[in-house]
């Protein structure tokens, strides 16, 4: 395909790739076919496979039920031509990542194209032309993300968030990932959960077990239950089967297409995107979120810090779910039900006796200061699936969930932080280098020169448009006029960047002189 590749032209190469990849699956769909109706119903015992079905296949697999055999051909939409024979799992795993990698491939390369076409016929990215191409890509990806299953829905999530490498319309449709994300069959959940507890029947340990999902998410889906012994009423944290096998290979592909997108991806602004790293530390993410005792202990010191332990500051506005240990496992995390609105539903929170959404305004804000500032372990994943009000406090309590992205922060980083918020809200350009150099942002010994009037500039702006939103009318800017870059036109926005480059630029170059 490479040499070929370099004679055809892109369109013709997309075809060729597309062709082939589409005669693989056909392939892998009549094997698929073939071992399901030859296999008869059995006990899930070791047993041997071996029928007419199988022998015409080539096929003679050892496995202990049919249900994982048929999952992993149907998983295995890729490998081509002849089967050799398999006596072991190890075997089918190979197959399987093959499988797997060619859905993978298949994918990017047919993303890639679309994106390398749009930029092509758009010469103006801004036009409302270009907007609709790139929201239709944008659907069309996160479906594929959704398709591609776990790890990737994961990573789609995690993109959601950089606002800094991906346009507005691609940060819409990822952001969906967060609540769209289908459930796995209620009676594997069940099963996952005795063997976890280690028992032969829920009755042993739940009193009730709802079969139909609270919500589900990438790695994971919570069903409502209640405890035998005690009565309470919890929801029970179920992870999906085969994780750590697939983010294997997932993340193998993932770096690699990564390393790619680095070289053949445009700089924005100058800024380079660094999908690399964002690959890396999606990678650590995913790992660590699948060992649910790692989960468990970050919830512990979470809600700790929150009740006024180990000398922090007490905050009963804010909500930490109780875990409950004997029941929690690496794959299973039983944790008190605590039901709430989502923060992002005003009407419903509107509705709510006593919740002052003002006030609720300034705790969140308030919440997670003092997870930044004195706590120094913060909650990563803050989407409105994660973030939810009750009105057990006048005013309005926070309750936080999922505690799989939790982060520590280092002393120094914490102290400049303290220090950087306190020089935004003062307007004092040289505490705020002081703290972007403790923190480690900038480099001691760097000659600071213009990088304090860069600051200056930025500060004298954020501060002009903090005291017109205050209306205290001390600025020289009309009451309510100034404008976050957020709430500007598209023309705006251009203006202001033009101009914010010239200045850059005028304190960047500034001769000894004029210093």
């Amino acid at each position: 395909l490479g040499r070929r590749a370099t004679r055809l032209g892109a369109r013709e190469t997309a075809a060729l790739v597309d062709l082939k990849l589409r005669e693989t699956e056909a392939a892998m769909r009549e094997i698929e076919e073939g071992v399901k109706d030859g296999l008869a119903p059995l006990q899930p015992l070791q047993y041997r496979v071996e029928d007419d079905a199988a022998k015409a296949l080539d096929l003679s697999i050892e496995i202990e039920g049919v249900d994982e055999l048929t999952e992993a051909v149907s998983a295995a939409a890729g490998a081509r031509a002849t089967v050799p024979t398999m006596t072991s799992r190890r075997r089918f795993r190979r197959f399987r990542a093959a499988a797997r990698t060619t859905a993978i491939w298949r994918t990017a390369v047919g993303f890639a194209f679309r994106v390398a076409r749009n930029r092509r016929k758009f010469s103006d990215a801004s036009s409302s032309e270009a907007v609709a191409a790139r929201s239709k890509l944008a659907a069309d990806f996160r479906d594929a993300l959704l398709r591609l299953g776990p790890t990737f829905i994961k990573f789609g999530q995690l993109l959601s968030t950089r606002v800094d490498v991906l346009p507005p319309e691609v940060i819409k449709e990822l952001a969906t990932l967060q609540n769209e994300v289908p459930s796995f069959s209620p009676d594997r959940a069940i099963t996952i959960v005795k063997e976890e507890l280690q028992i032969k029947d829920m009755s042993d340990v739940f009193a009730t077990f709802e079969r139909t999902p609270l919500a589900a998410a990438s790695l994971a889906q919570v069903h409502r239950a209640t405890l035998k012994d005690g009565g309470d009423e919890v929801v029970v944290k179920v992870q999906r089967d085969g994780l750590r096998e697939q983010f294997d290979v997932d993340c193998a592909n993932i770096k690699f297409l990564a390393r790619l997108a680095d070289r053949f991806d445009p700089e924005n602004e100058g800024v380079a995107s660094d999908w690399k790293g964002i690959a890396d530390t999606s990678e650590t993410v995913l790992y660590r979120e699948i060992d649910f005792l790692v989960e468990r202990d970050a919830a512990v010191k979470f809600r700790e810090a929150f009740e006024g332990k180990n000398g922090q500051k007490a905050m009963d506005y804010v909500k930490v779910p109780r875990t409950y240990d004997p029941y929690c496992t690496s794959k299973l995390l039983v944790l008190e039900y605590v039901p709430g609105t989502k923060i992002n539903d005003v009407e419903n929170l509107k509705k709510l006796e006593g919740v002052d959404l003002e006030q609720l305004s300034r705790r969140l804000t308030f919440s997670y200061l003092e997870q930044l500032c004195r706590h120094g372990f913060f909650h990563c994943d803050p989407h409105p699936g994660n973030v939810a009000v009750d009105d057990q406090i006048p005013g309005g309590r926070l309750i936080y969930y999922d505690f799989g992205m939790m982060e520590y922060i280092e002393r120094d980083v914490k102290a400049g932080f303290v220090d950087l918020v306190y020089s935004l809200y003062k307007n004092e350009p040289i505490i705020a280098c002081d703290a972007l150099e403790t923190m480690g942002v900038l480099r001691p010994g760097l000659d600071r020169f213009s990088i304090e009037r860069i600051a200056k500039n930025y500060l004298d702006s954020f501060c002009a448009t903090v005291e017109s939103k205050n209306a205290k009318g001390v600025t020289g800017i009309d009451e309510g006029a100034a404008k976050w870059e957020t709430e500007m036109t598209e023309e705006e926005q251009k203006a202001a960047r033009k101009e914010r480059r010239g200045q850059i630029g005028k304190d960047l170059f500034a001769t000894p002189a004029g210093r």
